[in-house]
């Protein structure tokens, strides 16, 4: 299986030092150039989507300066509506099942919790994920040629068809 040549990842976190830490993590985990952008609210990361990120690690509370600035669950709600292929990784400190049970029913690949070994799951977590994307991307090139073959194989067959009604003894053998 082929790994992907580039990674595009998105750290959506409004503690800075912790996406700082993770940023420098994540720049060196991957034998692949691996580009991360960071963004403190969750609005900042829905505006730049259009960058087609691979893996979204995100905070599950994000506490912006408005009020009305969404939590890491609408946030991953849209990701899932605008970009439903991306793989989202929400990230908390809250340590109950029922969050983590919740961000995955909500389309988030993985949930981890933010404790000292958050760095070493999330190098496991993205690691899982690139090898899903990687096996998508061969899924889907699989697809596209069995397509391709299939509108050829039919293309053969309709021709076969109308050499026969046009030429009915053309396949007949002498």
């Amino acid at each position: 299986m082929k790994t992907p040549k580039e990674l595009n990842v998105f750290v959506v976190d409004d503690d800075k030092l912790f996406t700082t830490s993770l940023t420098h993590q994540l720049e060196k985990m991957f034998p692949v150039k691996t580009s991360v952008h960071c963004f403190g609210t969750g609005e900042e990361c829905i505006r730049h989507l259009e960058r087609s990120p691979d893996i979204i690690l995100l905070d599950y509370y994000l506490s912006g300066s408005s009020q009305k600035a969404m939590n890491g669950l609408q946030v991953l709600d849209r990701i899932m509506k605008q970009k439903p292929s991306t793989k989202v990784i929400m990230i908390s400190g809250q340590d109950k099942i029922e969050v983590a049970v919740d961000t995955i029913r909500h389309g988030a690949y993985d949930y981890i919790i933010k404790n000292d070994r958050a760095m070493l799951r999330t190098k496991l977590v993205m690691t899982n994920a690139v090898h899903a994307i990687a096996v998508n991307k061969e899924v889907r090139n699989y697809k596209f040629w069995l397509r391709i073959a299939s509108g050829f194989i039919l293309l053969l067959i309709a021709a076969c068809v109308i050499i026969q009604l046009n030429f009915p003894h053309t396949f007949d053998r002498p």
